[in-house]
């Protein structure tokens, strides 16, 4: 057992997983000494080595040079925007820095910035058959090795769904159907508490596009209940509180 204050180190979207963690009573902020990290976007050396057209293992160096990537291959030195080297999830980043912490690094405070801009997501107006041959497709490649779960904050039930056997509500082993009904019950169950920081993607060996689903959950929250994940301690949850004017446009 530890006793007394935990330190512990947060950049932007881990502030906000810890805001959502302690509105959901899973840690008290009186137990913790938060020092923030100002971020500027952690660089994804797949989408670089993309850029610089060559393998992630001819990356000698990547360094920062104001708002350019500069790296070396072979010798070489190349220089790369920002936009074609920070991880897909920073370029949507508003947050970089902390929202709360009793110490921050920087010193002074930067407010949300408006994000980089980034390609939109090209699957948003297809008809909803070509949606659902594309995530029949991607779910039908999961092996189910529940990464996505073990590296999310807000995944923090004791007991997992689908560890239940008494009723049992999905399989265990991967098939399309259960990996449908887990990916599915997860995105609903972390729904109001998911800051998008997209760990579940950057950790799944399969490359699911994950954050497609992420986003379009954060987005409906937005637009439906006013409610942005871990910006706001004392804010209620969306599905922990009822509004006369609340939407029912689902209710048929």
């Amino acid at each position: 057992e530890i006793k007394g204050r935990v330190g512990i180190l947060t950049k932007g979207c881990d502030s906000r997983s810890l805001v959502s963690l302690i509105k959901e009573g899973q840690v008290k902020r009186e137990d913790l000494y938060i020092v923030g990290i100002p971020c500027p976007g952690q660089i994804d050396p797949k989408r670089v080595a993309a850029a610089a057209s060559c393998a992630i293992e001819e990356l000698e160096e990547i360094n920062r040079r104001g708002q350019e990537i500069v790296i070396r291959v072979s010798g070489q030195e190349k220089t790369l925007p920002k936009i074609q080297a920070l991880m897909e999830k920073c370029l949507a980043c508003h947050y970089p820095q902390p929202l709360i912490f009793d110490a921050l690094l920087s010193g002074d405070y930067v407010a949300p910035v408006s994000p980089i801009t980034r390609s939109p997501d090209d699957l948003r107006p297809k008809p909803i058959a070509e949606k659902w041959a594309f995530w029949s497709g991607q779910f039908e490649r999961c092996i189910r090795c529940y990464a996505c779960r073990n590296v999310c904050p807000a995944c923090f039930c004791p007991r997992c769904l689908v560890e239940e056997n008494m009723p049992q509500w999905v399989s265990p082993l991967p098939s399309k159907g259960d990996n449908f009904v887990f990916h599915l019950m997860r995105l609903m169950h972390v729904a109001g508490t998911c800051v998008s920081c997209g760990e579940c993607e950057r950790v799944c060996p399969m490359e699911i596009p994950l954050m497609k689903l992420n986003e379009k959950m954060a987005e409906d929250l937005r637009e439906l209940f006013d409610f942005v994940a871990g910006v706001d301690l004392d804010k209620a949850l969306p599905f922990r509180t009822y509004r006369q004017e609340d939407p029912d446009d689902f209710i048929k």
